[in-house]
């Protein structure tokens, strides 16, 4: 659960650094803010891999349950 928080949060940030660069901003705070969402978007990135293989591994299991179900 802590995954999808720290996920949600780092989203919403990126989201709020987006908008930011979006408008006038100053050179040096504009590069400062898009190191600032580079990261989070590799956090988000990150994140979502993880999530992506738990969901295989979930999947996996539930494919070969269904299997055992069919060799009966």
């Amino acid at each position: 659960m802590a995954e999808i928080k720290k996920f949600e949060e780092a989203l919403s940030e990126l989201e709020t650094v987006v908008k930011k660069l979006e408008g006038d901003v100053p050179l040096d705070e504009a590069i400062e803010d898009f190191k600032r969402g580079v990261e989070l978007s590799k956090l988000c990135f990150e994140s979502l891999k993880s999530e992506k293989g738990k969901l295989e591994l979930l999947v996996d299991d539930i494919n070969k349950l269904t299997e055992e179900f069919k060799l009966d």
